[in-house]
């Protein structure tokens, strides 16, 4: 479960850097939310429970500001 919140942060830091800025939406609306984002998250770790990658995301995001 580490390494996904590892890997969460990263995507997360990728969010703030303007790296998904295509997501539509994604500005406007909290990041968990985005299917766009847990699918990538789920393509970079897979094996986890669709509630822990939306858990690492949020924490990822709350941990990278």
């Amino acid at each position: 479960m580490q390494e996904l919140q590892g890997v969460a942060y990263q995507l997360a830091e990728e969010i703030r850097d303007g790296k998904w800025a295509h997501v539509a939406g994604l500005k406007k609306r909290p990041v968990p939310t985005c299917p766009e984002i847990i699918d990538e998250l789920r393509n970079r770790m897979p094996g986890h429970t669709t509630e822990a990658y939306l858990r690492a995301i949020a924490d990822g995001m709350a941990a990278s500001r």
